[in-house]
């Protein structure tokens, strides 16, 4: 019984280390502006990037050379995005009250994600840039 309960305690402590962990990874990303190069090459328009260009958008950042000390941070966003799928897909469909809060929240935080994938986009391709000003790899 005892351990029962240390292992529902030790999980919960690690899924709120996680959320926490992870919405501060995103609220640094929040921070910084698209560059107008990857609004081009990506086709996003305006301040908003929608959740659901969250797979392509990660898809162009695995294609890009990075530092590699993002590596652990797109993982965990992309464990959030899933997670925040799911728990979307279980919250009723009802367009007054709590479920429709937490709904809008769910889709605020998704966007939020697909924001970050931009950023990191952004971040590799400056890198990308850099590397080739420099000669390396070539």
């Amino acid at each position: 019984m005892i351990a029962a309960l240390i292992f529902v305690v030790s999980v919960a402590a690690f899924v709120q280390f996680f959320v926490l962990y992870t919405r501060s990874v995103i609220a640094a990303s929040r921070k910084q502006a698209l560059s107008d190069n990857v609004r081009e090459i990506t086709g996003l328009r305006g301040d908003i990037v929608e959740a659901a260009q969250f797979g392509r958008l990660l898809q162009l950042v695995e294609l890009c050379p990075g530092s590699g000390n993002d590596t652990m941070g797109i993982r965990a966003v992309r464990a959030y995005f899933n997670g925040l799928g799911l728990l979307l897909s279980v919250t009723p469909r009802v367009s007054t009250g709590t479920f429709a809060k937490a709904a809008e929240w769910l889709n605020r935080e998704r966007n939020a994600c697909a924001y970050f994938a931009a950023i990191t986009l952004d971040q590799r391709m400056a890198y990308s840039r850099t590397l080739l000003s420099h000669g390396v790899g070539a």
